[in-house]
């Protein structure tokens, strides 16, 4: 069988063969990013034609499936956007990105705490690197926030994981046995907070809001979307399938956790006039949507929520790409987002289509998301949670129906459909993938 990730680790070190060639033969650089697009084009297929993305998503092995296949699909799309837009860039962010794809996937498949730290640090080295590529004064300050976050969070990951160690003997998700609950437990908190940076849960986001600003925006396409996924995914191969502590006292933390970040990241979303750190904070609001789900610890509320981080991936990745296509053209703040239509109509339609997911306006899959992680709250009686998710929800319209008041429809007849692009071939595709991605609820 060939293996996604083995194909990753060879395009990996074949990328980097491929640059070392350049140097002495002197041929163009595309060829290496046509050779990184087909690295993530075989990727995919490999995962498709070998895993099984229609079955049942959790048995263990097969939700590893359904979670690598949208982690290459993103990224393939991603990665293609990106080369169609910057046309000419260093061989080293084809090595970075496919090196933080490699990261993600590996957090799925990791059997072992230490595994899942040191996939999840792969992901983050690459990633916060990827920022810093652009080499301005403001990605260069998006970058340092973003490791410097980073090392506090791998050290208190480590630490958690040798207090786990303590208590429980092993860090195997397959051999835990007798357990030390005072060390076990106590690592287990630690290791929350460390993957509450990654997944930009309250209060461990502060990090996030000013390097999404910073990134260029198809990086940060890539990072609120793939990165923040597998490290949500990680609390759930931790929390779910790993080390199994169901209990109330855990259930009402998780809780507490998703509901802060909701709120709080609406209430500065609502603050913000600068398009892209109110999209900043919504991506942070959805991880504690994410997070709703995980707090149950059971398999419906569990696959509730891998199917809510599909679908705000694809409607985070979808915002920011049309966002890019924007920002080019000086849409900045909220007051620019009646001259969207001008730039492109593709692209703007893209934008208010991800804006609709990320709010759960039917029938995209952003409100089959909400409706399972709400089903999955009331099945378990947690009525007054889901009346506080409806408030937050309400909380949200101030932020999200905001930019639409912002846009002037009269353009979008005043203006003729320009010729589509390649970026605005790849927009269309998340723009389906909002309402197919739907086929997957039914699984």
């Amino acid at each position: 069988m060939i293996n996604a990730q083995l194909i990753l680790i060879v395009g990996l070190l074949g990328l980097v063969l491929l640059d070392l060639l350049r140097r002495y033969r002197n041929f163009s650089q595309s060829v290496i990013h046509y050779a990184a697009l087909a690295v993530l084009l075989v990727s995919l297929v490999s995962e498709i034609l070998f895993g099984n993305l229609n079955a049942s998503f959790f048995s263990e092995v097969q939700y590893s499936y359904f979670i690598n296949g949208f982690i290459l699909f993103i990224s393939t799309l991603i990665y293609s956007f990106f080369f169609a837009d910057k046309k000419s860039f260093s061989p080293l962010v084809d090595v970075l990105f496919i090196a933080a794809v490699l990261g993600a996937t590996l957090v799925v498949l990791s059997s072992n705490l230490l595994a899942v730290i040191l996939s999840i640090e792969l992901l983050s080295l690459s990633s916060y690197s990827l920022v810093y590529f652009g080499k301005t004064l403001g990605t260069l300050e998006g970058a340092m926030k973003y490791i410097s976050t980073s090392m506090v969070s791998f050290v208190i990951l480590l630490f958690g994981a040798s207090l786990v160690y303590a208590g429980a003997g092993t860090l195997s998700f397959s051999n835990l046995s007798s357990v030390n609950y005072i060390p076990f437990i106590a690592g287990l908190a630690v290791i929350i907070a460390g993957l509450g940076f990654k997944s930009t849960l309250v209060p461990f986001h502060m990090w996030a809001p000013d390097t999404y600003e910073a990134s260029d925006s198809t990086i940060t396409a890539f990072i609120t979307s793939v990165a923040k996924a597998a490290g949500i995914v990680a609390m759930i191969r931790i929390f779910f399938f790993g080390f199994q502590v169901s209990s109330s006292f855990v259930t009402a933390v998780f809780l507490a956790l998703a509901l802060f970040t909701i709120f709080l990241a609406g209430i500065f979303a609502i603050a913000q006039d600068r398009i892209k750190r109110i999209l900043a904070f919504s991506s942070i609001s959805q991880a504690g949507f994410a997070f709703l789900g995980i707090a149950l610890l059971n398999l419906q509320a569990v696959s509730s929520a891998v199917f809510y981080i599909f679908s705000f991936a694809v409607a985070d990745a979808l915002l920011f790409l049309s966002f890019r296509i924007m920002e080019e053209k000086g849409i900045r703040y909220k007051k620019d987002i009646k001259r969207m239509f001008s730039v492109s109509k593709i692209a703007t339609i893209g934008f208010f289509l991800g804006v609709l997911s990320l709010f759960g306006f039917p029938p995209t899959i952003g409100f089959v998301g909400k409706l399972l992680i709400l089903a999955s709250l009331l099945s378990h009686g947690y009525i007054y949670i889901v009346g506080a998710v409806f408030l937050m929800l309400l909380l949200s319209v101030f932020y999200y129906f905001g930019l639409f008041l912002s846009l002037d429809f009269k353009a979008y007849s005043q203006n003729k459909m320009k010729k589509i692009n390649s970026r605005e071939i790849i927009i269309l595709i998340f723009c389906v993938s909002l309402f197919a991605g739907i086929a997957f609820a039914t699984v």
